[in-house]
């Protein structure tokens, strides 16, 4: 299993940030401050290099709101919940990078098997 790099928005070009969607290899970038701009610019490279892509929101905590009374609940509700989700994800188009919100500053960047594969034929 390949290690995740973490980049920081805060840290990074335009340019580096294009460059990093162009090795094609799944990462992690925090600190985003304008999620809109850097999603719809994000998307935008991709379009470019001929891949489709999709923005899902996955925090990384859905349950922290939550009462104490209803958290009890969750091992009843877990299975149908996790059923619910996976019949979702079937109905949803397949894209070749998955743009992931898991928090209000961070977004994790999935690339399909497909893509990876037609990046190292192309090298």
């Amino acid at each position: 299993m390949p290690i995740l790099r973490t980049y920081f928005m805060n840290s990074l070009s335009d340019d580096e940030l294009q460059s990093l969607l162009g090795k094609r290899d799944n990462f992690f970038l925090e600190n985003v401050l304008n999620m809109d701009r850097t999603l719809q610019y994000a998307q935008a490279t991709i379009a470019k290099a001929g891949l489709t892509s999709r923005v899902v929101d996955e925090p990384a905590n859905p349950f922290a709101h939550l009462r104490h009374d209803i958290l009890g609940a969750i091992p009843l509700i877990g299975p149908l919940w996790v059923l619910g989700l996976s019949a979702l994800q079937l109905g949803q188009p397949a894209a070749d990078v998955t743009f992931k919100r898991t928090a209000a500053q961070s977004i994790s960047v999935i690339f399909s098997r497909n893509a990876r594969r037609r990046n190292t034929e192309a090298a």
